[in-house]
């Protein structure tokens, strides 16, 4: 049996958004004004990696296992975008965060938060919009990785061939012609310069 994906107590406020909530592609996560979540659709079920039973759980702005920032920093559910909205009553747009799944697997998504109110004005709940960018984080750190594999085969080529150069500048300057050395040496001190340049912008790369 599918565990509910509402509470069993919906404000009447907010009870015509689940419909709604439900069409949407990007994972909705409602809750109420103290945080206690009153909805999710199926997608943030997925990047959960759990369905929480709302009949008898009471997961305060997440139910993931764990939360960390966009660079893998851990923090508290209550310092997550749904629970800033409440608390500072303004949306929590665009932020970056991991979602720990049970099994231990993480998913990257965007967090749209803000507080709802009603024609009042009261603060009568949240809701979080998260939209999945796993896929998109992946094929980016792939692309950094390649970058970074490429220059350091450029650096290890560019020293090889500075290397191969030194006894080449050192014999041109024992040729018997010195109008002759001195271009062969002037060619292999700009060849040199040219691998310096290579090296130097690969270093300012890093």
């Amino acid at each position: 049996m599918q565990a509910p994906t509402s509470g069993a107590t919906v404000d009447p406020s907010l009870a015509h958004v689940h419909r709604l909530l439900d069409l949407l592609p990007a994972g909705a996560c409602l809750c109420a004004a103290d945080g206690r979540i009153t909805h999710y659709t199926d997608p943030v079920a997925a990047l959960w990696g759990r369905r929480p039973d709302l009949a008898s759980e009471s997961p305060r702005w997440t139910a993931a296992a764990q939360l960390f920032d966009e660079h893998g920093r851990p923090f508290p559910p209550e310092r997550s975008p749904l629970a800033l909205a409440l608390l500072e009553g303004r949306p929590c747009h665009g932020r970056r965060l991991q979602l720990e799944r049970p099994d231990g697997e993480r998913r990257h998504v965007l967090s749209y938060a803000s507080p709802l109110l009603d024609g009042d004005g009261r603060l009568v709940g949240g809701l979080d919009l998260l939209v999945d960018v796993t896929d998109q984080h992946r094929a980016a750190e792939a692309e950094r990785e390649r970058l970074r594999s490429r220059g350091e085969q450029l650096v290890a080529l560019a020293c090889d061939i500075r290397a191969g150069l030194t006894p080449l500048r050192r014999s041109a300057r024992q040729v018997a012609v010195p109008v002759e050395a001195a271009a062969l040496d002037s060619q292999l001190r700009h060849i040199t310069g040219l691998v310096d340049r290579v090296l130097n912008l690969e270093v300012d790369a890093d």
